[in-house]
């Protein structure tokens, strides 16, 4: 097979698809980077006054809105990928063969097509041409490793503020069962 030459069409769009993806990681790390921020805001607030200790749990609130946020951006990622990918598979066959109407109307079709791509099941075809899924957003090892963290340092930053009230709470269980502390 000869090589693909794109056309400059071709180039601006691919481009412009780029321009688009880029974007979309970008915002989804600074969500990852803002609510490092929170969180390390709320944990300062917390330490320096002591009637704020229980109030580190607010943090959680904007940690599952920016997780909202930065799956949104990562599924938009994903789906403007295989936007991408759809027109390069398409521009691919047009240059195989180029007196084909019907491949000629889906590349036209495909060229500037800003839409994004849902794929929430993929063919064994569609996995080896490069499609990713899009519908596992919230399953993603990144998304998963990086808000299970903030989410444990944020009950284990409570816990150790609040170890009096803990064990206070757990004596006074503990005698209204008639149970000696442990």
């Amino acid at each position: 097979m000869a090589k693909l030459s794109y056309s400059e069409d071709d180039r601006q769009y691919l481009q412009m698809m780029q321009e688009n993806i880029t974007r979309m990681a970008s915002n989804s790390n600074s969500c990852k980077s803002w609510i490092v921020t929170i969180v390390a805001a709320f944990l300062a607030l917390s330490c320096g006054i002591d009637a704020l200790n229980g109030w580190i749990l607010l943090a959680v609130l904007p940690a599952v809105a920016f997780w909202y946020l930065d799956v949104f951006y990562l599924h938009l990622e994903r789906r403007m990928r295989n936007r991408e990918l759809d027109f390069i598979i398409k521009a691919k066959a047009l240059a195989d063969d180029a007196d084909n109407e019907t491949k000629i109307a889906l590349y036209n079709s495909a060229l500037y097509n800003f839409a994004p791509l849902s794929k929430d099941t993929l063919t064994d075809e569609e996995k080896a041409l490069g499609y990713v899924r899009t519908n596992d957003r919230w399953y993603s090892e990144s998304e998963k490793t990086f808000y299970l963290c903030v989410f444990v340092v944020l009950l284990l930053i409570t816990i150790i503020l609040n170890w009096d009230s803990i064990c206070s709470v757990f004596s006074w269980f503990c005698s209204l069962f008639g149970m000696q502390d442990i």
